[in-house]
Protein backbone atom coordinates (compact mmCIF):
# COMPACT_ATOMS: atom_id res chain seq x y z
CA UNK A 1 0.00 0.00 0.00
CA UNK A 2 1.55 3.17 -0.85
CA UNK A 3 2.01 6.03 1.77
CA UNK A 4 -0.44 8.35 -0.45
CA UNK A 5 -3.09 5.60 0.07
CA UNK A 6 -2.50 5.40 3.43
CA UNK A 7 -3.01 9.22 3.98
CA UNK A 8 -5.90 9.25 2.36
CA UNK A 9 -7.35 6.06 4.16
CA UNK A 10 -6.77 7.21 7.38
CA UNK A 11 -8.51 11.08 6.32
CA UNK A 12 -11.72 8.68 5.61
CA UNK A 13 -11.81 6.83 8.78
CA UNK A 14 -10.97 10.43 10.42
CA UNK A 15 -14.22 11.72 8.84
CA UNK A 16 -16.18 8.39 9.35
CA UNK A 17 -15.50 9.01 13.20
CA UNK A 18 -16.68 12.57 13.47
CA UNK A 19 -20.18 12.86 14.86
CA UNK A 20 -22.88 13.43 12.79
CA UNK A 21 -24.15 16.91 13.56
CA UNK A 22 -20.94 17.86 12.64
CA UNK A 23 -21.81 17.98 9.33
CA UNK A 24 -25.60 19.25 9.77
CA UNK A 25 -26.76 21.90 7.02
CA UNK A 26 -27.03 25.45 8.26
CA UNK A 27 -28.86 27.90 7.46
CA UNK A 28 -27.91 31.90 7.24
CA UNK A 29 -29.96 34.32 8.22
CA UNK A 30 -29.28 38.36 7.96
CA UNK A 31 -29.91 40.15 10.80
CA UNK A 32 -29.24 43.90 8.72
CA UNK A 33 -30.47 45.89 11.80
CA UNK A 34 -27.76 44.37 14.08
CA UNK A 35 -25.23 44.29 11.01
CA UNK A 36 -24.52 40.88 11.68
CA UNK A 37 -25.18 37.30 10.35
CA UNK A 38 -25.37 34.25 12.20
CA UNK A 39 -26.12 30.61 10.99
CA UNK A 40 -28.52 27.93 12.79
CA UNK A 41 -29.06 24.16 12.15
CA UNK A 42 -31.65 23.82 9.34
CA UNK A 43 -33.78 21.54 11.71
CA UNK A 44 -34.29 24.38 14.10
CA UNK A 45 -37.34 26.44 14.20
CA UNK A 46 -36.24 29.86 13.02
CA UNK A 47 -38.54 33.18 13.05
CA UNK A 48 -36.99 36.74 12.40
CA UNK A 49 -38.57 39.76 12.54
CA UNK A 50 -38.89 39.33 8.50
CA UNK A 51 -41.74 36.69 9.22
CA UNK A 52 -43.79 35.66 6.41
CA UNK A 53 -47.93 35.02 6.75
CA UNK A 54 -47.65 31.37 5.20
CA UNK A 55 -44.95 29.84 7.39
CA UNK A 56 -45.96 26.77 7.84
CA UNK A 57 -44.58 27.10 11.64
CA UNK A 58 -46.77 29.30 12.87
CA UNK A 59 -49.57 27.25 12.83
CA UNK A 60 -47.68 24.32 14.06
CA UNK A 61 -46.48 26.37 17.04
CA UNK A 62 -50.54 27.86 17.76
CA UNK A 63 -48.95 31.10 16.57
CA UNK A 64 -49.97 33.93 14.11
CA UNK A 65 -47.38 36.40 12.76
CA UNK A 66 -48.75 39.84 14.19
CA UNK A 67 -48.74 38.12 17.97
CA UNK A 68 -45.52 36.65 17.37
CA UNK A 69 -44.05 40.37 15.72
CA UNK A 70 -45.55 42.40 18.16
CA UNK A 71 -43.49 39.90 21.26
CA UNK A 72 -40.39 40.56 19.11
CA UNK A 73 -40.97 43.92 19.15
CA UNK A 74 -41.72 44.33 22.86
CA UNK A 75 -38.97 42.29 23.69
CA UNK A 76 -36.31 43.45 21.17
CA UNK A 77 -36.31 39.90 19.80
CA UNK A 78 -34.66 39.30 16.03
CA UNK A 79 -34.28 35.66 15.89
CA UNK A 80 -35.73 33.44 17.94
CA UNK A 81 -35.60 29.52 17.25
CA UNK A 82 -35.52 26.13 19.14
CA UNK A 83 -34.69 22.54 18.13
CA UNK A 84 -37.16 19.86 16.88
CA UNK A 85 -37.92 19.21 20.55
CA UNK A 86 -37.91 22.12 22.46
CA UNK A 87 -34.82 20.76 24.75
CA UNK A 88 -33.56 24.67 24.31
CA UNK A 89 -34.44 27.72 22.44
CA UNK A 90 -32.26 30.47 20.88
CA UNK A 91 -32.83 33.87 21.62
CA UNK A 92 -31.14 37.11 19.90
CA UNK A 93 -31.81 40.36 21.06
CA UNK A 94 -30.28 43.96 20.37
CA UNK A 95 -30.79 47.22 22.12
CA UNK A 96 -28.53 50.20 22.15
CA UNK A 97 -25.29 51.02 23.79
CA UNK A 98 -23.43 54.04 25.03
CA UNK A 99 -20.39 52.32 24.70
CA UNK A 100 -18.66 51.41 21.01
CA UNK A 101 -17.05 47.95 21.28
CA UNK A 102 -16.35 45.88 23.75
CA UNK A 103 -12.80 44.92 22.03
CA UNK A 104 -12.16 48.82 23.77
CA UNK A 105 -12.05 47.07 27.22
CA UNK A 106 -9.89 45.49 29.41
CA UNK A 107 -11.15 42.11 30.91
CA UNK A 108 -10.76 44.11 34.36
CA UNK A 109 -12.88 46.81 33.33
CA UNK A 110 -15.00 44.77 31.55
CA UNK A 111 -15.72 42.61 34.63
CA UNK A 112 -16.99 45.46 36.64
CA UNK A 113 -19.23 46.47 34.18
CA UNK A 114 -20.58 42.76 33.46
CA UNK A 115 -20.94 42.56 37.41
CA UNK A 116 -23.23 45.31 37.38
CA UNK A 117 -26.10 42.96 35.13
CA UNK A 118 -26.17 41.15 38.44
CA UNK A 119 -28.22 43.39 40.04
CA UNK A 120 -30.18 44.24 36.58
CA UNK A 121 -30.92 40.52 36.20
CA UNK A 122 -32.24 40.27 39.95
CA UNK A 123 -34.72 43.24 39.13
CA UNK A 124 -36.07 41.15 36.63
CA UNK A 125 -36.01 37.88 38.56
CA UNK A 126 -32.78 36.13 36.92
CA UNK A 127 -30.06 34.76 38.79
CA UNK A 128 -26.40 35.35 37.40
CA UNK A 129 -24.82 32.47 38.30
CA UNK A 130 -20.98 33.22 37.07
CA UNK A 131 -19.18 34.35 34.00
CA UNK A 132 -16.00 34.26 32.02
CA UNK A 133 -15.05 36.03 28.89
CA UNK A 134 -15.11 34.49 25.10
CA UNK A 135 -12.98 36.30 22.47
CA UNK A 136 -14.98 35.77 18.94
CA UNK A 137 -13.10 36.05 15.63
CA UNK A 138 -14.74 39.94 15.72
CA UNK A 139 -16.01 40.63 19.12
CA UNK A 140 -15.32 40.34 22.97
CA UNK A 141 -18.12 38.18 24.69
CA UNK A 142 -19.31 38.27 28.49
CA UNK A 143 -20.39 34.64 28.64
CA UNK A 144 -23.02 34.77 31.27
CA UNK A 145 -24.90 31.17 33.42
CA UNK A 146 -27.79 32.14 34.50
CA UNK A 147 -31.65 30.90 35.91
CA UNK A 148 -34.71 31.78 36.58
CA UNK A 149 -38.65 30.81 38.07
CA UNK A 150 -40.29 28.54 35.09
CA UNK A 151 -43.70 27.35 36.11
CA UNK A 152 -42.25 26.01 39.65
CA UNK A 153 -38.75 24.91 38.06
CA UNK A 154 -35.97 26.26 37.96
CA UNK A 155 -34.87 27.15 34.23
CA UNK A 156 -31.68 27.50 33.25
CA UNK A 157 -29.63 29.97 30.47
CA UNK A 158 -26.27 30.60 29.18
CA UNK A 159 -25.96 33.95 26.98
CA UNK A 160 -23.31 35.47 25.44
CA UNK A 161 -23.01 39.26 25.72
CA UNK A 162 -21.68 42.03 23.55
CA UNK A 163 -21.40 45.44 22.66
CA UNK A 164 -20.13 45.65 18.77
CA UNK A 165 -20.70 48.98 16.41
CA UNK A 166 -22.96 50.96 19.26
CA UNK A 167 -25.19 47.88 19.81
CA UNK A 168 -25.46 45.60 23.27
CA UNK A 169 -26.14 42.04 21.54
CA UNK A 170 -27.07 39.05 23.45
CA UNK A 171 -27.73 35.34 22.42
CA UNK A 172 -28.89 33.22 24.61
CA UNK A 173 -29.91 29.46 24.69
CA UNK A 174 -32.98 28.92 27.55
CA UNK A 175 -33.14 25.48 28.41
CA UNK A 176 -35.72 23.20 28.82
CA UNK A 177 -34.19 20.34 29.51
CA UNK A 178 -32.14 20.76 32.91
CA UNK A 179 -28.95 22.55 33.25
CA UNK A 180 -26.57 23.99 30.77
CA UNK A 181 -24.54 21.03 30.08
CA UNK A 182 -21.69 20.40 27.75
CA UNK A 183 -23.66 19.81 24.72
CA UNK A 184 -25.70 22.43 25.32
CA UNK A 185 -22.61 24.75 26.00
CA UNK A 186 -21.37 23.16 22.73
CA UNK A 187 -24.38 23.88 20.87
CA UNK A 188 -24.59 27.86 21.69
CA UNK A 189 -20.45 28.16 20.76
CA UNK A 190 -20.77 26.43 17.53
CA UNK A 191 -23.62 28.56 17.13
CA UNK A 192 -21.71 31.98 17.95
CA UNK A 193 -18.81 30.94 15.90
CA UNK A 194 -20.64 31.60 13.02
CA UNK A 195 -21.79 35.08 13.46
CA UNK A 196 -20.16 37.90 11.12
CA UNK A 197 -20.38 41.28 11.33
CA UNK A 198 -20.76 43.58 8.48
CA UNK A 199 -17.84 45.82 9.83
CA UNK A 200 -14.43 45.95 11.44
CA UNK A 201 -14.07 45.28 15.27
CA UNK A 202 -12.52 48.74 16.83
CA UNK A 203 -9.36 48.33 19.37
CA UNK A 204 -7.79 50.76 21.12
CA UNK A 205 -3.97 52.03 20.03
CA UNK A 206 -1.61 49.97 21.30
CA UNK A 207 -0.42 50.85 25.18
CA UNK A 208 2.89 52.93 25.90
CA UNK A 209 5.44 50.62 27.89
CA UNK A 210 7.58 52.32 30.61
CA UNK A 211 10.13 51.20 32.74
CA UNK A 212 10.05 50.06 36.77
CA UNK A 213 10.89 52.90 39.17
CA UNK A 214 11.37 53.22 42.65
CA UNK A 215 9.03 54.36 44.65
CA UNK A 216 9.57 55.95 48.23
CA UNK A 217 6.72 56.64 51.27
CA UNK A 218 7.11 59.74 52.20
CA UNK A 219 5.55 59.34 55.49
CA UNK A 220 7.74 56.19 56.93
CA UNK A 221 10.64 56.05 54.76
CA UNK A 222 9.96 52.77 53.00
CA UNK A 223 10.63 51.59 49.41
CA UNK A 224 9.70 49.85 46.59
CA UNK A 225 10.15 49.01 42.86
CA UNK A 226 7.26 49.78 40.94
CA UNK A 227 7.15 46.89 38.01
CA UNK A 228 7.38 47.97 34.18
CA UNK A 229 4.52 48.94 32.47
CA UNK A 230 2.77 50.12 35.81
CA UNK A 231 2.24 53.91 36.22
CA UNK A 232 1.25 56.93 39.18
CA UNK A 233 -1.85 58.00 38.43
CA UNK A 234 -3.38 61.15 40.04
CA UNK A 235 -6.35 60.14 41.81
CA UNK A 236 -9.84 62.01 40.59
CA UNK A 237 -10.97 62.83 44.15
CA UNK A 238 -9.89 63.52 47.98
CA UNK A 239 -8.68 59.86 49.64
CA UNK A 240 -8.31 60.34 52.89
CA UNK A 241 -6.97 56.90 53.16
CA UNK A 242 -4.75 56.18 50.11
CA UNK A 243 -1.31 57.35 49.65
CA UNK A 244 -0.60 56.75 46.11
CA UNK A 245 -2.03 54.71 42.96
CA UNK A 246 0.07 52.70 40.62
CA UNK A 247 -2.02 51.68 37.40
CA UNK A 248 -1.47 49.41 34.30
CA UNK A 249 -0.27 50.20 31.00
CA UNK A 250 -1.37 46.75 29.73
CA UNK A 251 -4.67 46.51 31.72
CA UNK A 252 -7.04 49.56 31.83
CA UNK A 253 -8.42 49.51 35.16
CA UNK A 254 -6.21 47.51 37.14
CA UNK A 255 -4.58 49.47 39.88
CA UNK A 256 -2.31 48.15 42.53
CA UNK A 257 -3.44 50.98 45.58
CA UNK A 258 -0.58 51.65 48.48
CA UNK A 259 -1.41 53.15 52.08
CA UNK A 260 0.70 53.88 55.77
CA UNK A 261 0.08 55.44 58.73
CA UNK A 262 1.95 56.79 61.07
CA UNK A 263 0.28 55.04 64.23
CA UNK A 264 2.15 57.58 66.52
CA UNK A 265 0.85 60.81 64.94
CA UNK A 266 -1.04 63.25 66.88
CA UNK A 267 -3.80 62.75 64.28
CA UNK A 268 -3.70 58.72 64.90
CA UNK A 269 -3.67 59.22 68.80
CA UNK A 270 -6.15 61.90 68.79
CA UNK A 271 -8.91 59.60 66.95
CA UNK A 272 -7.59 56.75 69.30
CA UNK A 273 -7.97 58.93 72.35
CA UNK A 274 -4.37 58.87 73.88
CA UNK A 275 -2.61 62.10 75.43
CA UNK A 276 0.50 63.25 74.52
CA UNK A 277 1.27 62.34 78.17
CA UNK A 278 0.87 58.33 76.74
CA UNK A 279 2.53 58.92 73.38
CA UNK A 280 5.49 59.51 75.55
CA UNK A 281 5.48 55.80 76.91
CA UNK A 282 4.63 53.90 73.46
CA UNK A 283 7.54 52.35 71.99
CA UNK A 284 7.70 51.88 67.86
CA UNK A 285 9.08 48.82 67.95
CA UNK A 286 6.36 47.01 70.34
CA UNK A 287 3.69 48.46 67.69
CA UNK A 288 4.42 45.50 65.17
CA UNK A 289 2.53 42.55 63.75
CA UNK A 290 2.40 40.89 66.57
CA UNK A 291 0.08 43.04 68.40
CA UNK A 292 -2.75 42.19 65.65
CA UNK A 293 -4.15 38.40 65.12
CA UNK A 294 -6.48 37.28 62.16
CA UNK A 295 -9.40 38.40 64.37
CA UNK A 296 -8.62 41.93 64.96
CA UNK A 297 -7.31 42.28 60.79
CA UNK A 298 -11.15 40.65 60.15
CA UNK A 299 -12.59 43.17 62.13
CA UNK A 300 -11.14 46.04 61.37
CA UNK A 301 -12.46 45.22 57.55
CA UNK A 302 -15.74 43.64 58.33
CA UNK A 303 -14.70 40.24 57.36
CA UNK A 304 -14.62 36.70 58.74
CA UNK A 305 -11.73 35.41 60.72
CA UNK A 306 -11.53 32.90 58.34
CA UNK A 307 -11.18 34.52 55.27
CA UNK A 308 -7.79 36.26 56.50
CA UNK A 309 -4.67 34.31 56.23
CA UNK A 310 -0.59 34.71 56.28
CA UNK A 311 1.39 35.37 53.29
CA UNK A 312 4.86 35.77 53.32
CA UNK A 313 6.64 38.07 50.79
CA UNK A 314 10.90 39.64 50.70
CA UNK A 315 10.78 37.68 54.09
CA UNK A 316 8.26 39.60 55.62
CA UNK A 317 4.51 38.83 57.02
CA UNK A 318 1.22 40.08 55.90
CA UNK A 319 -2.07 39.38 56.66
CA UNK A 320 -4.03 38.65 53.85
CA UNK A 321 -7.63 38.29 52.41
CA UNK A 322 -9.64 38.55 49.17
CA UNK A 323 -13.03 40.27 49.00
CA UNK A 324 -15.21 41.83 46.73
CA UNK A 325 -16.14 45.81 46.97
CA UNK A 326 -19.25 47.54 45.67
CA UNK A 327 -19.55 51.30 44.16
CA UNK A 328 -20.75 53.21 41.48
CA UNK A 329 -19.52 53.99 37.81
CA UNK A 330 -22.00 55.55 35.13
CA UNK A 331 -24.87 55.18 37.10
CA UNK A 332 -24.54 51.65 37.50
CA UNK A 333 -23.73 49.16 40.61
CA UNK A 334 -20.76 47.70 40.39
CA UNK A 335 -18.53 44.70 42.03
CA UNK A 336 -14.65 44.85 41.79
CA UNK A 337 -12.58 41.86 43.39
CA UNK A 338 -9.56 42.92 46.13
CA UNK A 339 -7.16 41.36 47.51
CA UNK A 340 -5.74 42.92 50.44
CA UNK A 341 -2.44 42.68 52.79
CA UNK A 342 -1.61 44.47 55.81
CA UNK A 343 1.47 44.90 58.09
CA UNK A 344 2.91 46.79 61.08
CA UNK A 345 6.08 47.63 61.59
CA UNK A 346 8.10 50.07 63.52
CA UNK A 347 4.93 51.71 64.61
CA UNK A 348 3.70 52.14 61.13
CA UNK A 349 0.30 50.70 59.77
CA UNK A 350 1.05 49.28 55.64
CA UNK A 351 -1.70 48.80 53.17
CA UNK A 352 -1.05 47.01 50.11
CA UNK A 353 -4.21 46.37 47.37
CA UNK A 354 -4.28 44.64 44.45
CA UNK A 355 -7.28 45.46 41.92
CA UNK A 356 -8.04 41.35 41.56
CA UNK A 357 -7.15 38.40 42.92
CA UNK A 358 -4.34 35.58 42.90
CA UNK A 359 -5.66 33.64 39.52
CA UNK A 360 -4.95 37.23 37.75
CA UNK A 361 -2.40 37.25 35.00
CA UNK A 362 -1.01 40.42 36.90
CA UNK A 363 -0.72 39.37 40.11
CA UNK A 364 2.69 38.26 39.43
CA UNK A 365 3.25 42.26 39.44
CA UNK A 366 1.95 42.57 42.27
CA UNK A 367 3.95 39.72 44.17
CA UNK A 368 7.31 41.45 42.55
CA UNK A 369 6.53 44.70 44.37
CA UNK A 370 5.73 43.00 47.82
CA UNK A 371 9.15 40.92 47.20
CA UNK A 372 10.98 44.28 46.22
CA UNK A 373 9.75 46.17 49.90
CA UNK A 374 12.64 47.52 51.98
CA UNK A 375 11.35 48.51 55.52
CA UNK A 376 12.85 51.37 56.98
CA UNK A 377 14.75 50.87 60.29
CA UNK A 378 12.99 53.44 62.60
CA UNK A 379 14.66 54.54 66.59
CA UNK A 380 12.29 56.16 68.77
CA UNK A 381 12.58 59.54 68.93
CA UNK A 382 11.19 59.98 72.52
CA UNK A 383 14.24 58.15 74.45
CA UNK A 384 15.81 60.37 76.93
CA UNK A 385 18.89 60.23 78.01
CA UNK A 386 19.62 57.72 81.22
CA UNK A 387 17.68 54.84 79.42
CA UNK A 388 13.86 54.53 80.67
CA UNK A 389 13.61 51.04 80.18
CA UNK A 390 10.03 51.00 81.43
CA UNK A 391 8.96 51.80 77.68
CA UNK A 392 9.24 48.49 76.30
CA UNK A 393 7.19 47.23 79.63
CA UNK A 394 4.45 50.01 78.75
CA UNK A 395 3.86 49.73 74.94
CA UNK A 396 2.23 46.92 75.47
CA UNK A 397 -0.25 48.61 77.80
CA UNK A 398 -0.83 51.70 76.00
CA UNK A 399 -0.75 49.96 72.56
CA UNK A 400 -4.04 47.65 74.00
CA UNK A 401 -5.48 51.11 75.36
CA UNK A 402 -5.22 53.28 72.20
CA UNK A 403 -6.89 50.05 70.56
CA UNK A 404 -9.64 48.99 72.72
CA UNK A 405 -10.58 52.53 72.25
CA UNK A 406 -10.53 52.62 68.64
CA UNK A 407 -12.64 49.37 69.10
CA UNK A 408 -15.85 51.40 70.57
CA UNK A 409 -15.70 54.28 67.80
CA UNK A 410 -17.94 53.78 65.56
CA UNK A 411 -17.20 53.75 61.51
CA UNK A 412 -17.59 57.16 60.28
CA UNK A 413 -16.93 58.26 56.61
CA UNK A 414 -14.92 54.98 55.68
CA UNK A 415 -18.32 53.85 53.67
CA UNK A 416 -18.19 56.24 51.36
CA UNK A 417 -18.64 55.28 47.42
CA UNK A 418 -15.04 54.69 46.45
CA UNK A 419 -15.67 54.11 42.53
CA UNK A 420 -15.08 56.48 40.54
CA UNK A 421 -17.22 57.60 37.57
CA UNK A 422 -14.49 57.25 35.17
CA UNK A 423 -13.75 53.71 33.83
CA UNK A 424 -10.12 53.89 33.99
CA UNK A 425 -10.20 54.02 38.19
CA UNK A 426 -12.19 51.20 39.12
CA UNK A 427 -10.64 50.28 42.44
CA UNK A 428 -11.92 50.52 45.60
CA UNK A 429 -9.89 51.68 48.06
CA UNK A 430 -10.09 49.99 51.49
CA UNK A 431 -9.36 52.33 54.70
CA UNK A 432 -6.85 51.95 57.20
CA UNK A 433 -8.18 53.53 59.64
CA UNK A 434 -11.15 51.19 60.00
CA UNK A 435 -11.55 50.39 64.06
CA UNK A 436 -11.41 47.13 65.09
CA UNK A 437 -14.81 45.81 66.91
CA UNK A 438 -14.13 43.70 70.19
CA UNK A 439 -15.29 43.38 73.61
CA UNK A 440 -13.35 46.08 75.61
CA UNK A 441 -10.45 44.26 78.02
CA UNK A 442 -9.32 45.68 81.42
CA UNK A 443 -5.66 46.93 81.37
CA UNK A 444 -3.51 47.45 84.26
CA UNK A 445 -1.34 50.25 83.99
CA UNK A 446 2.89 49.93 85.66
CA UNK A 447 4.42 52.47 87.71
CA UNK A 448 5.36 55.67 85.85
CA UNK A 449 9.07 56.66 85.64
CA UNK A 450 10.56 60.25 85.25
CA UNK A 451 10.48 61.03 81.49
CA UNK A 452 13.57 63.18 81.51
CA UNK A 453 15.70 60.84 83.95
CA UNK A 454 14.02 57.86 84.49
CA UNK A 455 13.84 57.76 88.00
CA UNK A 456 10.73 55.31 89.57
CA UNK A 457 7.88 58.09 91.04
CA UNK A 458 6.57 57.63 93.91
CA UNK A 459 2.31 57.18 93.48
CA UNK A 460 0.71 60.33 93.00
CA UNK A 461 4.02 62.35 92.71
CA UNK A 462 3.82 65.69 90.82
CA UNK A 463 7.44 66.21 90.49
CA UNK A 464 10.62 64.02 90.34
CA UNK A 465 12.30 63.26 93.71
CA UNK A 466 15.78 62.96 91.91
CA UNK A 467 15.73 65.68 89.42
CA UNK A 468 12.61 67.76 89.94
CA UNK A 469 10.63 67.67 86.92
CA UNK A 470 7.15 68.25 86.81
CA UNK A 471 4.99 65.45 85.83
CA UNK A 472 2.12 66.22 83.82
CA UNK A 473 -1.32 64.31 84.54
CA UNK A 474 -2.95 61.97 82.37
CA UNK A 475 -5.33 65.22 81.97
CA UNK A 476 -2.66 67.23 81.65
Amino acid sequence: MSRIFKVLLSFCLVFCLLPSYAFAANTTYELDELGMSIELPSDHVVFTRDIKANDPNLSAYGLTKDGLSSLMQERSIYLNAWDEDINYEIIVTMLDSPFEDYNQFSDTSLSAFVSALDTEYAGLGITMIRSEFYQHSQAKFAKIYISQPNNGETAYGLQYHTVYDGKAINITLQSYSGKIDSSKEAVLKKIVDTVHFDTEPQFNPPPAQTEAFTYTDPTSGMIFAVPANWVEEPMFKEREFIDVKFVSNLEEGLAIIFASEDMLSDGFLEESGVSGFEKLLVSRSALDNSMLTKADVAAMYGESESAVSMVTYGNKEYFIYETVQSGSAYGMTVKVPMTILVRCENGFMYMFQFCGTKDNPYYGDFVALLNSVKYPVVQDTHKQSGGIVFVAVVAVAIVIVILMTRRRKKRKNNQTNMLPQNPNEVSVPVPVKTPISAEPETVSVPALFCHKCGCKLESGSRFCHKCGTMIPTKEE
